[in-house]
């Protein structure tokens, strides 16, 4: 039976998103699971101290190096204080080992369906929900990937992508991770999507996800970024982190048609004037922010 490392690391909910992030990206995680705080009134508030867990095989040939992942924890915690965020949490690290099938099923006990702008339903494929007439109703299933709907950076891009898609458009998903906004955007009305993802691991499951939302004839996905797309879109996206943005930013522009809708997210709000200087450094006009939970998304026209 194979075994993973299980890193549970303390956390203010609100940095869920981007210490999962930081624990797929540096840490190696295969996976990871947070956890939100119901309470009576059946509002979702925000722990102080919550926490998220991710998964790392164990593999005996190249033991885990749990005092590095720590050190990396410890550094980003250091990073956000400099700029002046203090309520991100402890990042305390603590650990155990579990078997395959517990960490393969125990993160679909946090995910339940939830809807997202006017008309978007994003439902876990094991749960049953009956939508209302005008919903739309995406099944997902993120597997390793990254990208559920759970957390701003992505409720943001799924708002704004309702907003200023228009029937038959062609749209770029850079960064597709589980490929939902890829299917967002099919079942809204985009007339082809392509998605990338520099991870090739997660292409096989963004493909399933179009293809269990019956969208596979406009949905492509691939292993690249943006500088490996040829075509230019009517909207392009990307869900990523604002440091990233910057830099793929050209890439970005160069394959959005003029006057097209460029959206990104993933930036936390500290961070957001990186990217408008660097908007505004090309020649791109911002025509919305959109905010949520410390997170913003921002629409650009070329």
């Amino acid at each position: 039976m194979s075994k993973y490392i299980e890193l549970t690391v303390e956390v203010n909910s609100l940095w869920s998103e981007y210490l999962s992030e930081l624990m797929i990206n540096r840490l190696g995680c295969a996976g990871v699971v947070f956890q939100e705080i119901q309470y009576k009134d059946e509002e979702v508030v925000k722990s102080t101290e919550g926490f998220i867990k991710g998964y790392i095989w164990l593999n005996s040939e190249k033991p885990a190096e749990i005092n590095y992942f720590q050190k990396i924890l410890y550094e980003s915690k250091r990073e956000l204080e400099q700029m002046g965020i203090n309520n991100a949490g402890s990042f305390r690290l603590s650990t155990k080992e579990v078997a395959d099938e517990e960490w393969a099923h125990s993160w679909k006990k946090f995910w339940h369906p939830q809807k997202i702008g006017q008309k978007i339903v994003i439902c876990p494929s094991w749960e049953e929900y009956i939508e209302n007439p005008t919903d739309i109703k995406l099944i997902l299933d993120p597997g390793t990937a990254f990208g559920t709907g759970t957390h701003p950076t992505t409720r943001l891009c799924i708002m704004a992508i309702e907003k200023y898609l228009k029937q038959g458009n062609e749209i770029a998903d850079v960064g597709a991770g589980s490929g939902i906004l890829s299917v967002v955007s099919a079942k809204l009305g985009a007339g082809r999507v392509v998605g990338v993802d520099n991870d090739p691991s997660v292409i096989s499951i963004a493909a399933e996800n179009a293809l269990i939302n019956n969208v596979e004839n406009t949905c492509s996905f691939y292993e690249g970024s943006a500088g490996d797309i040829k075509e230019k879109y009517d909207i392009v996206a990307a869900n990523i982190l604002a440091e990233v943005i910057v830099e793929i930013l050209a890439e970005l522009l160069g394959i959005l048609k003029d006057g097209g809708r460029l959206i990104l997210s993933g930036i936390i709000s500290e961070k957001a004037f990186l990217v408008e200087q660097a908007l505004a450094q090309r020649d791109a006009k911002i025509i919305e922010f959109l905010e949520e939970d410390n997170w913003v998304a921002i629409i650009a026209i070329k």
